[in-house]
Protein backbone atom coordinates (compact mmCIF):
# COMPACT_ATOMS: atom_id res chain seq x y z
CA UNK A 1 0.00 0.00 0.00
CA UNK A 2 1.26 3.73 -0.30
CA UNK A 3 0.79 6.84 1.57
CA UNK A 4 -2.37 7.56 -0.15
CA UNK A 5 -4.73 10.07 1.29
CA UNK A 6 -8.12 8.07 0.35
CA UNK A 7 -8.65 6.68 3.54
CA UNK A 8 -11.94 7.77 5.25
CA UNK A 9 -11.94 9.63 8.48
CA UNK A 10 -14.43 8.97 11.25
CA UNK A 11 -14.54 10.74 14.83
CA UNK A 12 -15.34 7.83 17.40
CA UNK A 13 -17.10 9.59 20.40
CA UNK A 14 -19.35 7.12 22.27
CA UNK A 15 -18.85 3.83 24.00
CA UNK A 16 -21.61 2.30 21.67
CA UNK A 17 -18.97 3.07 18.42
CA UNK A 18 -15.86 2.67 20.40
CA UNK A 19 -17.18 -1.28 20.56
CA UNK A 20 -18.09 -1.42 17.10
CA UNK A 21 -14.77 -0.36 16.21
CA UNK A 22 -12.44 -2.62 18.54
CA UNK A 23 -14.63 -5.35 17.26
CA UNK A 24 -13.87 -4.11 14.00
CA UNK A 25 -9.83 -3.97 14.32
CA UNK A 26 -10.05 -7.30 16.14
CA UNK A 27 -10.11 -8.73 12.51
CA UNK A 28 -6.77 -6.81 11.75
CA UNK A 29 -3.99 -7.87 11.20
CA UNK A 30 -1.89 -4.64 12.23
CA UNK A 31 -3.10 -0.95 13.17
CA UNK A 32 -0.99 2.41 13.75
CA UNK A 33 -1.62 4.38 17.31
CA UNK A 34 -0.32 7.74 18.71
CA UNK A 35 -2.27 9.72 21.58
CA UNK A 36 -2.30 13.57 22.49
CA UNK A 37 -1.97 14.60 25.83
CA UNK A 38 -2.34 17.70 27.57
CA UNK A 39 0.93 17.22 29.49
CA UNK A 40 1.98 20.84 28.59
CA UNK A 41 -0.69 22.38 30.17
CA UNK A 42 -2.17 20.76 32.45
CA UNK A 43 -0.37 19.47 36.17
CA UNK A 44 -2.58 15.94 35.78
CA UNK A 45 -1.92 14.96 32.28
CA UNK A 46 -4.55 12.92 30.65
CA UNK A 47 -4.58 11.73 27.59
CA UNK A 48 -6.97 13.83 25.46
CA UNK A 49 -7.36 12.04 21.70
CA UNK A 50 -6.37 8.25 20.24
CA UNK A 51 -5.74 7.97 16.75
CA UNK A 52 -5.80 4.74 14.95
CA UNK A 53 -5.21 3.60 11.70
CA UNK A 54 -5.78 0.44 9.65
CA UNK A 55 -4.87 0.05 5.36
CA UNK A 56 -8.48 1.12 4.74
CA UNK A 57 -9.21 4.16 7.12
CA UNK A 58 -8.11 6.25 10.06
CA UNK A 59 -9.92 6.99 13.65
CA UNK A 60 -9.92 9.43 16.39
CA UNK A 61 -11.18 8.65 19.38
CA UNK A 62 -12.19 11.07 21.76
CA UNK A 63 -11.52 9.63 25.69
CA UNK A 64 -12.69 13.05 26.75
CA UNK A 65 -15.80 12.10 25.65
CA UNK A 66 -16.04 8.61 26.10
CA UNK A 67 -14.76 7.65 29.46
CA UNK A 68 -14.81 3.99 29.44
CA UNK A 69 -11.98 3.07 27.39
CA UNK A 70 -11.95 -0.46 27.92
CA UNK A 71 -12.76 -1.82 24.49
CA UNK A 72 -9.37 -1.39 23.13
CA UNK A 73 -7.19 -3.16 25.78
CA UNK A 74 -7.86 -6.65 24.45
CA UNK A 75 -6.94 -5.22 21.05
CA UNK A 76 -3.88 -3.73 22.23
CA UNK A 77 -2.76 -6.87 24.04
CA UNK A 78 -3.53 -9.44 21.22
CA UNK A 79 -0.52 -10.79 20.29
CA UNK A 80 -1.42 -11.73 16.58
CA UNK A 81 -2.17 -8.09 15.68
CA UNK A 82 0.77 -5.48 15.53
CA UNK A 83 0.54 -2.05 17.05
CA UNK A 84 2.82 0.50 14.96
CA UNK A 85 3.66 4.02 17.10
CA UNK A 86 6.52 6.40 16.42
CA UNK A 87 7.60 6.64 19.71
CA UNK A 88 6.34 4.51 21.49
CA UNK A 89 7.95 4.93 24.77
CA UNK A 90 5.50 8.14 25.56
CA UNK A 91 2.60 6.24 24.24
CA UNK A 92 2.73 3.08 25.85
CA UNK A 93 3.87 4.41 29.37
CA UNK A 94 0.53 6.90 29.13
CA UNK A 95 -1.82 3.85 28.09
CA UNK A 96 -0.08 1.52 30.81
CA UNK A 97 -0.47 4.77 33.48
CA UNK A 98 -3.78 5.92 32.76
CA UNK A 99 -5.80 2.88 31.47
CA UNK A 100 -3.81 -0.17 32.70
CA UNK A 101 -3.39 -1.47 29.07
CA UNK A 102 -0.67 -4.00 28.02
CA UNK A 103 0.89 -3.30 24.55
CA UNK A 104 2.28 -6.52 22.42
CA UNK A 105 3.64 -7.14 19.24
CA UNK A 106 4.94 -3.44 18.96
CA UNK A 107 6.63 -1.79 15.69
CA UNK A 108 8.00 1.98 16.63
CA UNK A 109 9.32 3.50 13.90
CA UNK A 110 11.09 5.88 15.33
CA UNK A 111 13.35 2.88 16.66
CA UNK A 112 13.67 1.56 13.82
CA UNK A 113 15.00 4.82 12.41
CA UNK A 114 17.22 5.12 14.98
CA UNK A 115 18.81 1.65 13.97
CA UNK A 116 19.10 2.29 10.63
CA UNK A 117 21.47 5.53 11.43
CA UNK A 118 18.81 8.25 10.90
CA UNK A 119 19.94 11.37 12.22
CA UNK A 120 17.03 13.02 12.35
CA UNK A 121 13.96 10.89 14.09
CA UNK A 122 11.02 12.96 14.15
CA UNK A 123 7.90 11.83 12.45
CA UNK A 124 7.93 15.12 10.15
CA UNK A 125 11.61 14.32 8.71
CA UNK A 126 10.82 10.94 8.35
CA UNK A 127 7.57 10.90 6.42
CA UNK A 128 9.54 13.98 4.24
CA UNK A 129 12.10 11.68 3.16
CA UNK A 130 10.15 8.44 2.59
CA UNK A 131 7.22 10.25 1.31
CA UNK A 132 7.79 13.77 0.15
CA UNK A 133 4.86 14.71 1.95
CA UNK A 134 5.15 17.80 4.36
CA UNK A 135 3.60 17.05 7.66
CA UNK A 136 2.38 20.28 9.50
CA UNK A 137 3.47 21.56 13.26
CA UNK A 138 1.56 24.36 13.67
CA UNK A 139 -0.47 22.40 16.23
CA UNK A 140 2.19 20.61 17.82
CA UNK A 141 1.77 22.25 21.40
CA UNK A 142 -1.99 22.55 21.08
CA UNK A 143 -4.21 22.26 24.13
CA UNK A 144 -5.65 18.93 22.92
CA UNK A 145 -8.38 18.84 26.24
CA UNK A 146 -10.37 21.92 24.96
CA UNK A 147 -13.53 21.05 23.46
CA UNK A 148 -14.86 21.51 20.53
CA UNK A 149 -12.69 19.96 18.51
CA UNK A 150 -11.96 22.18 15.62
CA UNK A 151 -11.57 20.66 11.77
CA UNK A 152 -8.07 22.03 11.59
CA UNK A 153 -7.19 20.23 14.98
CA UNK A 154 -9.15 16.74 14.14
CA UNK A 155 -7.25 16.89 10.13
CA UNK A 156 -3.66 17.54 12.11
CA UNK A 157 -4.03 14.72 14.86
CA UNK A 158 -5.53 11.93 12.37
CA UNK A 159 -2.02 12.76 9.90
CA UNK A 160 0.11 11.19 12.87
CA UNK A 161 -1.39 7.65 11.95
CA UNK A 162 -1.88 8.06 7.98
CA UNK A 163 1.40 7.50 7.11
CA UNK A 164 2.45 4.78 9.76
CA UNK A 165 1.93 1.72 8.38
CA UNK A 166 3.38 1.98 5.09
CA UNK A 167 6.17 3.58 6.82
CA UNK A 168 6.78 0.34 8.61
CA UNK A 169 6.69 -1.50 5.17
CA UNK A 170 10.00 0.26 4.15
CA UNK A 171 11.34 0.24 7.43
CA UNK A 172 11.15 -3.13 7.71
CA UNK A 173 12.52 -4.07 4.56
CA UNK A 174 15.48 -2.00 5.36
CA UNK A 175 16.31 -3.29 8.35
CA UNK A 176 15.55 -7.05 6.88
CA UNK A 177 18.18 -6.15 4.36
CA UNK A 178 20.61 -4.80 6.46
CA UNK A 179 20.02 -7.72 8.95
CA UNK A 180 18.78 -5.51 11.82
CA UNK A 181 15.65 -7.23 12.42
CA UNK A 182 16.11 -9.12 15.28
CA UNK A 183 17.84 -6.23 17.26
CA UNK A 184 14.66 -4.13 16.43
CA UNK A 185 12.53 -6.29 17.59
CA UNK A 186 14.65 -6.69 20.83
CA UNK A 187 14.27 -2.48 21.34
CA UNK A 188 10.76 -3.25 20.69
CA UNK A 189 10.35 -5.93 23.50
CA UNK A 190 12.05 -3.22 25.64
CA UNK A 191 9.36 -0.53 24.85
CA UNK A 192 6.15 -3.14 25.32
CA UNK A 193 7.42 -3.88 29.06
CA UNK A 194 7.90 -0.45 29.89
CA UNK A 195 5.91 0.92 33.06
CA UNK A 196 4.88 4.55 33.75
CA UNK A 197 6.90 6.90 35.87
CA UNK A 198 5.50 8.75 38.49
CA UNK A 199 5.73 12.36 38.92
CA UNK A 200 7.42 13.64 42.12
CA UNK A 201 7.66 16.86 43.17
CA UNK A 202 10.61 18.47 44.99
CA UNK A 203 10.55 20.71 47.40
CA UNK A 204 14.05 21.76 46.91
CA UNK A 205 13.48 22.41 43.28
CA UNK A 206 13.68 26.02 43.64
CA UNK A 207 17.63 25.98 43.31
CA UNK A 208 17.13 24.77 39.82
CA UNK A 209 15.22 28.25 38.70
CA UNK A 210 17.77 30.78 37.35
CA UNK A 211 18.22 33.19 39.39
CA UNK A 212 17.99 31.17 42.56
CA UNK A 213 21.70 30.63 43.61
CA UNK A 214 22.26 34.50 43.17
CA UNK A 215 19.50 35.09 45.93
CA UNK A 216 20.30 36.14 49.40
CA UNK A 217 19.78 33.51 52.04
CA UNK A 218 16.47 35.31 53.49
CA UNK A 219 15.04 35.52 50.01
CA UNK A 220 16.10 31.69 49.13
CA UNK A 221 13.34 31.29 52.30
CA UNK A 222 10.95 33.08 50.51
CA UNK A 223 11.53 31.65 46.71
CA UNK A 224 10.81 28.48 48.40
CA UNK A 225 7.40 29.71 49.92
CA UNK A 226 6.36 30.83 46.78
CA UNK A 227 7.37 27.41 44.53
CA UNK A 228 5.48 25.93 47.16
CA UNK A 229 2.41 28.06 46.87
CA UNK A 230 2.60 27.86 42.84
CA UNK A 231 2.88 23.95 42.73
CA UNK A 232 -0.42 24.01 45.62
CA UNK A 233 -1.91 26.24 42.89
CA UNK A 234 -1.14 23.98 39.89
CA UNK A 235 -2.43 20.72 41.41
CA UNK A 236 -5.49 22.52 42.51
CA UNK A 237 -6.15 24.29 39.54
CA UNK A 238 -4.72 20.90 36.90
CA UNK A 239 -2.37 23.24 35.39
CA UNK A 240 1.43 22.74 34.60
CA UNK A 241 3.11 24.83 36.90
CA UNK A 242 4.31 27.45 34.83
CA UNK A 243 1.11 28.20 33.05
CA UNK A 244 0.16 29.49 36.81
CA UNK A 245 3.07 31.80 37.81
CA UNK A 246 6.30 31.96 35.39
CA UNK A 247 9.37 31.09 36.98
CA UNK A 248 11.27 34.01 36.55
CA UNK A 249 8.27 36.23 38.63
CA UNK A 250 9.28 34.15 41.40
CA UNK A 251 12.67 35.24 41.62
CA UNK A 252 11.86 38.42 40.98
CA UNK A 253 9.19 38.49 43.85
CA UNK A 254 11.74 36.73 46.48
CA UNK A 255 14.36 40.01 45.70
CA UNK A 256 12.55 42.60 45.70
CA UNK A 257 10.28 41.31 49.05
CA UNK A 258 7.00 43.50 48.61
CA UNK A 259 5.73 44.79 51.59
CA UNK A 260 2.23 45.78 50.54
CA UNK A 261 -0.12 44.78 47.31
CA UNK A 262 1.21 48.35 45.99
CA UNK A 263 4.63 47.21 45.84
CA UNK A 264 3.98 43.80 44.53
CA UNK A 265 1.72 45.21 40.94
CA UNK A 266 4.79 47.38 40.37
CA UNK A 267 7.01 44.42 39.38
CA UNK A 268 8.44 43.62 36.69
CA UNK A 269 6.16 40.36 35.10
CA UNK A 270 2.85 41.46 37.30
CA UNK A 271 -0.10 41.23 34.97
CA UNK A 272 -3.19 42.29 35.99
CA UNK A 273 -4.55 38.88 35.92
CA UNK A 274 -1.82 37.25 38.00
CA UNK A 275 -2.27 40.73 40.48
CA UNK A 276 -6.01 40.08 40.72
CA UNK A 277 -5.85 36.21 41.12
CA UNK A 278 -2.59 35.80 43.32
CA UNK A 279 -1.67 38.76 44.63
CA UNK A 280 -2.78 38.19 48.00
CA UNK A 281 -1.36 34.77 48.07
CA UNK A 282 1.76 35.61 47.09
CA UNK A 283 2.30 38.74 49.25
CA UNK A 284 1.38 35.61 52.03
CA UNK A 285 4.13 33.41 50.68
CA UNK A 286 6.65 36.30 51.01
CA UNK A 287 6.19 37.48 54.64
CA UNK A 288 5.61 33.18 55.47
CA UNK A 289 9.20 32.95 53.82
CA UNK A 290 10.30 35.99 55.89
CA UNK A 291 9.58 34.00 59.02
CA UNK A 292 11.21 31.04 58.10
CA UNK A 293 15.04 30.40 58.94
CA UNK A 294 17.18 31.64 55.73
CA UNK A 295 18.25 28.83 53.62
CA UNK A 296 22.32 28.90 53.16
CA UNK A 297 23.32 25.75 51.02
CA UNK A 298 21.14 23.67 48.75
CA UNK A 299 20.86 20.25 50.64
CA UNK A 300 23.23 17.50 50.50
CA UNK A 301 22.67 14.99 47.39
CA UNK A 302 24.07 11.49 47.67
CA UNK A 303 26.96 11.30 45.92
CA UNK A 304 26.65 8.42 43.21
CA UNK A 305 29.35 5.40 43.80
CA UNK A 306 32.80 6.22 42.63
CA UNK A 307 33.52 3.58 40.28
CA UNK A 308 36.98 0.90 41.10
CA UNK A 309 39.41 1.73 38.51
CA UNK A 310 39.46 -1.94 37.12
CA UNK A 311 35.45 -1.20 36.35
CA UNK A 312 36.64 2.11 34.12
CA UNK A 313 39.25 0.08 32.72
CA UNK A 314 36.75 -2.94 31.07
CA UNK A 315 33.86 0.04 30.75
CA UNK A 316 36.30 1.95 28.25
CA UNK A 317 37.42 -1.29 26.81
CA UNK A 318 34.08 -2.20 25.93
CA UNK A 319 33.80 0.77 24.26
CA UNK A 320 36.12 1.02 22.28
CA UNK A 321 35.12 -2.59 21.44
CA UNK A 322 31.53 -1.51 20.34
CA UNK A 323 32.63 1.38 18.35
CA UNK A 324 35.32 -0.85 15.98
CA UNK A 325 32.42 -3.29 15.71
CA UNK A 326 29.62 -1.05 14.74
CA UNK A 327 31.90 0.78 12.41
CA UNK A 328 32.73 -3.11 10.90
CA UNK A 329 28.97 -3.19 10.22
CA UNK A 330 27.99 0.24 9.22
CA UNK A 331 25.79 0.47 11.84
CA UNK A 332 25.46 2.94 15.37
CA UNK A 333 27.12 1.96 18.13
CA UNK A 334 23.29 1.33 20.02
CA UNK A 335 22.95 -1.63 17.75
CA UNK A 336 25.63 -3.71 19.37
CA UNK A 337 25.04 -2.84 22.47
CA UNK A 338 23.69 0.21 24.92
CA UNK A 339 25.20 1.65 27.56
CA UNK A 340 23.26 0.37 30.09
CA UNK A 341 24.59 -2.94 28.80
CA UNK A 342 28.09 -1.64 28.75
CA UNK A 343 27.63 -0.32 32.27
CA UNK A 344 26.70 -3.49 33.58
CA UNK A 345 29.11 -5.91 31.80
CA UNK A 346 31.65 -3.75 33.23
CA UNK A 347 30.55 -4.11 36.40
CA UNK A 348 29.74 -8.26 36.00
CA UNK A 349 33.12 -9.30 36.86
CA UNK A 350 33.38 -7.52 40.47
CA UNK A 351 30.06 -9.35 41.37
CA UNK A 352 31.34 -13.48 40.65
CA UNK A 353 33.76 -15.27 38.87
CA UNK A 354 31.63 -17.12 36.27
CA UNK A 355 31.79 -15.60 33.09
CA UNK A 356 28.46 -17.20 31.59
CA UNK A 357 27.05 -15.14 34.83
CA UNK A 358 28.38 -11.58 33.28
CA UNK A 359 26.65 -11.87 29.80
CA UNK A 360 23.23 -13.30 31.78
CA UNK A 361 21.82 -9.68 30.86
CA UNK A 362 21.83 -9.66 27.36
CA UNK A 363 19.49 -11.46 24.63
CA UNK A 364 20.62 -15.15 23.68
CA UNK A 365 21.20 -13.13 19.98
CA UNK A 366 24.09 -10.64 21.60
CA UNK A 367 25.60 -13.43 23.72
CA UNK A 368 26.00 -15.54 20.38
CA UNK A 369 27.28 -12.88 18.59
CA UNK A 370 29.50 -11.09 21.05
CA UNK A 371 29.49 -13.13 23.88
CA UNK A 372 33.49 -15.09 23.60
CA UNK A 373 34.76 -11.47 22.41
CA UNK A 374 32.97 -9.99 25.47
CA UNK A 375 34.63 -12.56 27.65
CA UNK A 376 37.71 -12.04 26.97
CA UNK A 377 37.74 -8.82 27.26
CA UNK A 378 36.80 -8.08 30.89
CA UNK A 379 39.24 -10.79 31.53
CA UNK A 380 41.81 -8.62 30.33
CA UNK A 381 44.08 -7.07 33.13
CA UNK A 382 43.21 -3.57 33.63
CA UNK A 383 45.24 -0.70 32.85
CA UNK A 384 48.05 0.49 35.01
CA UNK A 385 46.28 3.43 37.87
CA UNK A 386 48.19 6.52 36.66
CA UNK A 387 49.32 8.14 39.49
CA UNK A 388 48.65 11.84 38.62
CA UNK A 389 45.90 13.71 40.81
CA UNK A 390 42.58 12.86 38.73
CA UNK A 391 39.11 14.37 39.71
CA UNK A 392 36.83 11.49 41.25
CA UNK A 393 35.55 9.14 38.67
CA UNK A 394 31.32 8.46 39.23
CA UNK A 395 31.88 6.29 36.24
CA UNK A 396 30.52 6.60 32.33
CA UNK A 397 27.29 8.57 31.70
CA UNK A 398 23.89 6.98 31.59
CA UNK A 399 21.76 6.78 28.48
CA UNK A 400 18.33 5.67 27.61
CA UNK A 401 20.14 3.64 24.89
Amino acid sequence: MGADSSKSLYLIEDLDDLESLAAELSASSRIAVDIESDSFYSYHPKICLIQISTDADNFIVDPLAIKDMSPLGPLLRDENIEKVFHAAEYDVQCLKGEYGFEIAHLFDTMAAARLLGSKQLGLAPIIQRYFAVTLSKKLQRADWSRRPLSREHIEYAYRDTHFLLPLRDKLHAELEERDLLQEAKEEFGRLERLEPTERIFDPDGFWRLSGARQLSPQSRAVLKELYLYRERTAAELDRAPFRVLPEALLVRVAHLLPGDRAALEKTSGMTSYLFRNYGRDLLEAVRSGLAHSPIENPPERKAPPQWEHDMFCRYEALRQWRKSKAQARGVEPVVILTTEDLRGLAKAPSQGPDPQAWLCALSERKRRLYGEEIVRLLQLPPAPSKKRKRRRRTGPPAANQ
